[in-house]
């Protein structure tokens, strides 16, 4: 006989070969969906007691906001971790049912009266784990201590399981629990059990197409109001329907207080059941990190993963993912997280460190940011879907293709020529003075090492071969506001213009003094496998021909990508980013990680 839930969560199959035991006709026992088909029956039985990463049921932290009953930050004066406790697990109300696991109970005949049972999580992290029980009137929560009746039992019982948070540090929690189904019948106690782990918080890479373009808003700032228009301008003309969303805050780098991700577990007919989730980034003092829980709402949940004050280093523009790959006899269906290494005390925070490993889906490798100013990897690395074998291709800022647009122009009899397109904030130079700057030159050649030595560590870890690579042209500089930057240096005034909303918070920046000389053209948005939004280059423009846009147009269009460009220069250039750092995306979740 089949049973098929009232939710349609699962199906449940019993079986008239269960082994019998003395006191009662079919010993327990606890099923969930442990071969990760999307359904609960006997195919689940075997190796149900230890979760692996080939088999095991998957669970979900329910931390969204089905009925947007959550406050929001503006209006509330609760604490970042009140906000942040307000979800669907809050409690132990079953608010969204939908995002359960589902877990059953066998039926099991004979059973003299009287008999009860109870079902606890195990382990540690037991106290993050609910366990729900369908009623005809609902969803009951199950506590350690309540037990099921002899008729529950003889009937067979449907559970929803879910879980309060998302793993954190693995060395407290590593999200694994097991389901301890125990039956006192007749003066006699049986046991059986089910592993299970809470889906794991994974990172979108470039793979997967954008759904969701984010960005802030933008005050009296004239100049990130027409980014916003160029942006939305774009995005239509690619064909993304979505609007751009307005984050409520004035922090210009979108990017870097919050990365978007999900947890996925199997569902039936081989789709999946996703929750949406914006990490806040490890920088407690950022105020612009609380604007997240305006994101919040069903099927989408917050996670702060706590940080120390505001250091560039815990920026998410210093946190990137490669996309999924094998190679050195291992496998990473997801995907593997990136960051940068500062050194000198300004590492990424243990925190942000730990989070990220606690997943155990996408292994981080660490790339040295040292050198720059911001200190950030998506100011000179990206990864860009390809139709190859691989799926994609490593892009670089590649400082000898960004001297060869100038020398390219210099022997065809342009030196003379301005090497900016855009004019004044001291841009006057000529193509000749830019390459006669032996400061300059020796600063990109320190650049260029750099970039190829962090290429280098991406390339021994993922397997990627030369023809694997995109070189992007592009050049670096000294910070013009690096001088503020010293230790001994006077208190300056802030860099923004006094017509800016955005925050003047304190902001401890790399060891390093470089940053992009033209606008960082890997800095951009991967819309699609054939769109890429990226910054207006302003480099020389001979015969109405911007040179340096035109040489990295030419480049994406190698592999299939056809480039878009808006103007970033006052919004966000000069002040240390790009398109890339001042939006944001939310993207499909197309890879099962499971599988």
């Amino acid at each position: 006989m089949l049973l098929r839930s009232a939710a349609g969560a699962g199906i449940l199959a019993a079986s008239p070969a269960l082994a019998a035991s003395p006191a009662f006709a079919a010993e327990p026992m606890i099923l969930a969906d442990t071969n990760r088909d999307g359904i609960v029956d006997m195919a689940d039985r075997e190796s149900r007691s230890v979760w692996a990463d080939e088999r095991g049921a998957i669970l979900l932290a329910n931390i969204g906001d089905i009925a947007n009953r959550c406050p929001a930050p503006a209006q509330s004066d609760l604490s970042d971790d009140e906000l942040e406790a307000c979800n669907d697990a809050q409690g132990n109300e079953a608010r969204a049912p939908e995002y359960f696991a589902p877990v059953r109970v066998m039926p099991m005949a004979g059973l003299p009266q009287g008999a009860t049972a109870r079902i606890a999580a195990t382990g540690a992290g037991a106290q993050n784990i609910r366990i729900f029980v369908r009623r005809e009137d609902g969803w009951h929560y199950l506590a350690p201590e309540d037990r099921l009746s002899a008729a529950e039992l003889a009937a067979g019982v449907e559970l929803g399981v879910d879980s309060r948070d998302v793993v954190r540090d693995a060395a407290l929690w590593d999200g694994r629990s097991v389901l301890e189904l125990t039956v006192n019948a007749a003066g006699e106690t049986f046991t059986d059990s089910v592993a299970m782990r809470v889906a794991p918080v994974l990172l979108h890479d470039h793979t997967q197409d954008a759904t969701r373009i984010f960005a802030p808003k933008s005050g009296r700032a004239q100049a990130h109001q027409q980014f916003v228009a160029d942006l939305s301008q774009t995005l239509g003309d690619i064909g993304l329907e979505e609007p751009v969303t307005i984050i409520d805050t004035f922090d210009n780098w979108a990017q870097d207080f919050v990365e978007f991700g999900y947890m996925a577990m199997p569902a039936p007919g081989g789709a999946m059941k996703v929750m949406r989730v914006a990490i806040r980034s490890p920088q407690p003092t950022r105020s612009a990190g609380r604007a997240l829980f305006d994101l919040r709402g069903p099927g989408m949940g917050v996670v702060q993963i706590g940080g120390d004050n505001y250091h560039q280093a815990d920026s998410f523009g210093n946190l990137e993912t490669v996309p999924p790959y094998a190679a050195n006899g291992r496998r990473y269906p997801s995907g593997r997280v990136i960051y940068g290494d500062a050194g000198d005390g300004l590492s990424p925070h243990r925190d942000m460190v730990t989070f990220f490993e606690a997943q155990e889906a996408q292994d981080p490798i660490v790339l040295d940011t040292s050198w720059l100013v911001i200190a950030h990897v998506d100011e000179f690395v990206q990864f860009l879907p390809a139709d190859n074998e691989r799926g994609w291709v490593i892009a670089i800022k590649d400082v000898p293709a960004g001297l060869e647009v100038l020398r390219d122009a210099q022997r065809r009899g342009h030196g003379s020529h301005p090497a900016f397109s855009i004019g004044g904030d001291q841009r006057e130079l000529s193509i000749d003075e830019v390459l006669a700057d032996e400061d300059l030159m020796l600063k990109n050649e320190i650049a260029r090492r750099r970039v190829e030595l962090n290429l280098s560590i991406l390339m021994a870890e993922t397997g990627v071969t030369p023809d694997e690579v995109l070189r992007v042209p592009g050049l670096f500089h000294t910070a013009e506001f690096a001088a503020s930057l010293e230790p001994d240096a006077d208190e300056e005034a802030s860099m923004l213009p006094p017509d800016l909303d955005w925050p003047r918070e304190e902001i401890v920046y790399g060891p390093g003094r470089l940053i992009a000389y033209y606008p960082a053209a890997v800095n951009g948005v991967v819309v699609d496998r054939q769109n890429y939004i990226m910054p207006s280059q302003w480099g020389p423009a001979i015969d109405g021909t911007d040179l340096m846009s035109e040489a990295v147009s030419s480049a994406y269009a190698s592999i299939g990508i056809t480039t878009w460009s808006i103007d970033d220069w006052h919004s966000h250039h000069l002040f240390g980013g790009e398109v890339h750092c001042g939006t944001n995306a939310m993207r499909e979740v197309t890879q099962a990680w499971w599988r």
